[in-house]
């Protein structure tokens, strides 16, 4: 979506699942020196990890680059971006809130710089032709999936959220090729995803999965997949909720969902007219 940000951080933690050993070197290396890599030619980065240039080049275009010279300046303005997040910090003492806003402003970036916007309107237009819309999520990330319901019932498209993994199992294996699953999983290895969004997509039904990581087993699975940053590409990620990156992807879709037919925004005004005019709670007892 924001191609000015390169987010080459995030997008790399999101592959390492799909690196050999050797590419896993160099993705940690870049992951932890990118000052180097913007200072320094291909035969000294070679050099200082341990690995061919060859190898550096080929790392490159795997992840989505013509060549070295392309990542490099990728790694540059990602570099000058996350530099002048930090400044804007440094005329006043960076406690522990102003950091954490820091970390949440660059995951929203990058999550922004990552998404394809093509691929959220493929996600919108299974929405919109749907019989049936499965929304599947454990844990923290049952928090998103249950968002997602919520926002569509403004709109007058209904869902159901399951974060149950024996309903996963009954929703999928009744599917038909009219029905659409929605699955958010951090690591794309939640094997009680995998299992319901294979029967789903042996069933013909639309999917659909946002996950953190590429080339996971999830992804394998679904029709679409919407890649987004994971935490720990930012520095406080221990005191993060796992799921803001699905959070965005969720409104880009009731975004793209609402602009495209204005019968979804006169539904959602209306709906949040009758929740504004609901009488207090006292008023009932």
């Amino acid at each position: 979506m924001a191609s000015q940000v390169p987010a080459v951080i995030a997008k790399i933690v999101s592959l390492k699942q799909k690196f050999t050993y050797g590419e896993n070197q160099i993705a940690n290396f870049v992951i932890h020196n990118a000052e180097f890599i913007t200072q320094h030619t291909i035969t000294g980065i070679a050099n200082e990890i341990g690995v061919s240039e060859t190898s550096i080049n080929r790392f490159c275009k795997k992840i989505g680059f013509k060549g070295f010279n392309d990542f490099k300046i990728a790694v540059a303005q990602d570099s000058f971006y996350r530099e002048m997040q930090t400044r804007k910090k440094e005329r006043r003492e960076i406690n522990t809130i102003d950091g954490l806003a820091l970390d949440y402003n660059e995951l929203v970036v990058s999550t922004s710089a990552m998404v394809a916007e093509d691929d959220l309107r493929k996600v919108t237009d299974m929405l919109k032709d749907a019989r049936r819309i499965h929304i599947f999520g454990i844990f923290d990330s049952f928090l998103p999936a249950m968002a997602l319901k919520n926002r569509l019932s403004l709109i007058g498209i209904y869902a159901e959220a399951i974060s149950d993994s024996r309903a996963m199992r009954i929703a999928a294996s009744q599917c038909t090729a009219e029905d659409t699953v929605i699955v958010f999983t951090r690591s794309g290895s939640t094997p009680e995803i995998i299992d319901a969004v294979s029967t789903a997509q042996t069933n013909q039904a639309r999917t659909a999965a946002i996950t953190c990581y590429d080339s996971s087993p999830v992804t394998e699975a679904a029709g679409i997949n919407i890649i987004v940053p994971d935490k720990m590409s930012v520095s406080n990620s221990a005191m993060m909720s796992n799921h803001i990156t699905f959070l965005f992807v969720v409104d880009a879709v009731m975004s793209l969902l609402i602009s495209s037919d204005k019968a979804y925004l006169k539904k959602k005004l209306d709906s949040e007219g009758i929740i504004s005019s609901r009488p207090p709670v006292n008023d009932y007892y």
